[in-house]
């Protein structure tokens, strides 16, 4: 095995990968160069209790590293840290010429190490998240987590010219170890190959993207780099032409702040009718690529927010027809006229709402309910809400038009390849590139604009507050912009409508639905909707091509066996053999016993086990199991509990095989096994009582009636 110990490291190996090495311009003006060379760190470690009363203690038992396919291990800090000056040594490196080390989950190593570094500067995205940390000797660390979006098993299953399969289950973490535990060749190769995928995966992004400084720091930053490039063309022409439009899209302090509140994700709920019962023959629906296909087919604002001065409600609507609007709405007696669900979000009201029946943090009813919504909110709201009086302010309206046709044929472009390329061979690696980037689109339009900066300096966190004005100017002027934060807010506000249509629908047949899917009984009794549905989207998106005088095939490409996938359509997914639900997020089904979970909190797969191990693999006793207040044992629920320790501890420790040292860590993340418990709310539980014994409010002590 090609792994050596500290004391075996072969330095000349690791100084001839450095010197054969090219370096290249970042792409980052300013900013010096970086050795093209794909490089990657890990670590083990063992958290545990130790003191008089006890304390979280954890620390680092062994480093893995890895150069350009040369690989070695060492067992202290002081080991690394000379390995780092070396690699300064032989590289010449500074913060002008720098060497990029990958670590899978920064966060997490950079805590253990933090205090032994020098820093030139740290971009984090969030306290204790860096994306980037550049020491003053020259070495960059960066996050492969965050640049791939998938944990590192995924990671190694997704390499296209690399099998580095991720091994499972060879180190055995509830075992304590320390700096003088020995390893077996087992456990050394379970160590290796963490680093092995990842020089694996950063040669493979190396070569898709030409070179290591035109790797984006974050998965988002694919989309934006392709996106942006698209929008500004080859030449000034294009881009000045492009930035006449940005320059146009402009935002003042209230637009972005009432954009904000309007904005909502995506809507996962269930019927209440229906939470707690389990279900037969269950069918599932889902929209191919809902997002994407919004951005394509719907019209969004095209202009800088106008105010609109309310006269009367039938200007109002009048004027709807024409504009995209953002608002403030409060009513008065607010009461549901459909039983399977309930549209609007409790936590999106104010401090001003009166008298609210929650409906598991949706409104039910309410006797006064204010808060901020798009013009299609409203369209669904109007479906959905009785009221006796409604009151309209703060409006501010857009002209409304497609996207620009460089964004659209982005997404069309990266739905085609998807498609096209999927189960091509030697196609892999641009199959996975553009599955990961059409699944990322819509959410770099909404990219919040004012955020707080996090900063780390002199060895701590801090969060400096955002200066408004200062940031929304710096995103008027931007020469690099190519969004707009409206378009994002109402991308989410057309796919909940989308979804809702279905939801109304279906009616009482409807079960259960997260963003983009939907469970129902009777199907066949819902096939004309369905069928409907997809004939009105594939037209708004026909229309959309030909409006972009893009090809008309491009969204409903062929697989590589020639099937047809057309983009936006309810797609059936199949039928459930039992179905049941307790709420968003919490609902197991099994198809000819082979059970599924999805359960917020609870590992998939030993969530499922645990569930078929508790009814002695009886599924009709698994549905009778999984209620309010199930609880799941420590080491079962594949899940963490993270605990960021900020100053020294040291202890002596004594390892599973009878050695015994002291170790020390400056800070440190103890982890250990969490437990799960699944409960409903005092106030869940309560409505489904009412809802059970019948109790439900048709109407309200009116103040007035309606405008």
């Amino acid at each position: 095995m090609d792994f050596d110990g500290f004391n075996n490291i072969k330095w000349d190996i690791i100084k001839q990968k450095l010197n054969n090495a090219k370096t290249v311009k970042s792409t980052r003006r300013n900013d010096g160069v970086y050795y093209d060379i794909s490089v990657s760190f890990d670590t083990e470690t063992t958290s545990m209790y130790k003191g008089t009363p006890k304390e979280k203690f954890s620390f680092v038992y062994v480093w893995q590293f890895g150069i350009d396919g040369y690989y070695c291990y060492g067992r202290h800090w002081s080991e690394f840290i000379k390995l780092l000056l070396k690699l300064k040594e032989y590289g010449g490196l500074s913060t002008e010429k720098k060497l990029i080390i990958y670590i899978h989950n920064l966060s997490f190593e950079f805590q253990f190490f933090r205090k032994l570094i020098p820093w030139a500067s740290v971009f984090a995205v969030d306290n204790r998240e860096p994306v980037k940390a550049l020491s003053s000797w020259g070495i960059e660390f960066r996050d492969s987590l965050i640049l791939s979006g998938y944990k590192l098993a995924n990671v190694a299953k997704n390499l296209t010219k690399h099998k580095i399969p991720k091994m499972v289950g060879d180190l055995d973490y509830s075992l304590i170890r320390n700096t003088k535990t020995s390893f077996t060749e087992k456990e050394l190769g379970y160590m290796l190959n963490d680093v092995r995928i990842l020089i694996a995966y950063i040669d493979e992004q190396r070569e898709q993207y030409g070179d290591i400084a035109h790797i984006p720091l974050t998965n988002t930053g694919r989309v934006r780099q392709l996106v942006r490039k698209n929008c500004f063309g080859k030449n000034w022409n294009t881009r000045s032409k492009y930035l006449n439009i940005m320059n146009v899209l402009q935002l003042t302090k209230s637009d972005y702040i009432e954009s904000k509140k309007a904005f909502a994700g995506g809507f996962t709920h269930a019927n209440p009718n229906k939470v707690g019962g389990t279900f037969n023959n269950v069918s599932s629906i889902d929209f191919t690529s809902s997002y994407p296909t919004v951005m394509i087919a719907e019209k969004y604002p095209s202009s800088r927010a106008m105010d609109y001065k309310f006269k009367n409600r039938t200007d109002f609507e009048k004027m709807l027809k024409k504009r995209l609007a953002i608002f403030k709405v409060k009513f008065i007696n607010l009461v549901t006229k459909v039983n399977q669900d309930n549209y609007l979000s409790s936590s999106r009201g104010s401090k001003d709402d009166i008298f609210v029946v929650e409906n598991n943090g949706r409104v039910y009813s309410a006797r006064q309910f204010t808060t901020y919504i798009t013009s299609i909110d409203w369209d669904i709201i109007k479906q959905v809400y009785t009221w006796d009086k409604v009151e309209f302010s703060e409006i501010k309206t857009f002209t409304k038009h497609y996207l620009p046709t460089p964004i659209i044929k982005s997404i069309v472009d990266l739905y085609k390849k998807k498609t096209t390329l999927k189960n091509v061979k030697g196609k892999e690696a641009e199959y996975l590139h553009a599955k990961g980037m059409l699944n990322s689109i819509y959410g770099m339009s909404v990219t919040d604009i004012i955020r707080d900066e996090t900063l780390y300096e002199d060895n701590e966190w801090e969060q400096v507050q955002a200066n408004p004005e200062e940031l929304l100017e710096k995103y008027n002027n931007s020469k690099n912009r190519f969004l707009y934060y409206p378009w994002g807010v109402f991308v989410t506000a057309y796919a909940r409508r989308n979804l809702w249509n279905g939801i109304i629908s279906i009616g009482d047949d409807y079960i259960y639905s997260d963003t983009d899917s939907i469970k129902m009984l009777n199907y066949d009794k819902h096939k004309e909707y369905v069928v409907n549905y997809n004939k009105n989207i594939t037209e708004k998106l026909e229309r959309a091509m030909k409006y972009h005088r893009l090809p008309i095939d491009s969204v409903r490409p062929k697989t590589v066996k020639g099937v047809e996938k057309p983009l936006g359509v309810w797609d059936f997914e199949g039928t459930y053999s039992h179905f049941k639900t307790l709420g968003a997020k919490r609902y197991i089904y099994d198809i000819d016993g082979d059970l599924h979970i999805t359960i917020a909190g609870l590992n998939k797969k030993l969530g499922a086990e645990y569930l078929m191990k508790i009814s002695e693999n009886d599924i009709d006793k698994v549905y009778k199991n999984f209620k309010n207040n199930l609880s799941v044992p420590k080491g079962q629920t594949g899940k963490m509990t993270h605990t960021y320790i900020d100053d020294l501890k040291s202890f002596v420790v004594k390892d599973f095989q009878g050695h015994v040292t002291r170790e020390t860590a400056l800070s440190s993340v103890h982890l250990e096994n969490a437990s799960f418990h699944l409960s409903l709310s005092k106030a869940f539980k309560d409505f489904l009582q009412d809802i059970s014994n019948g109790y439900i409010i048709t109407s309200l002590n009116s103040f007035s009636k309606g405008i």
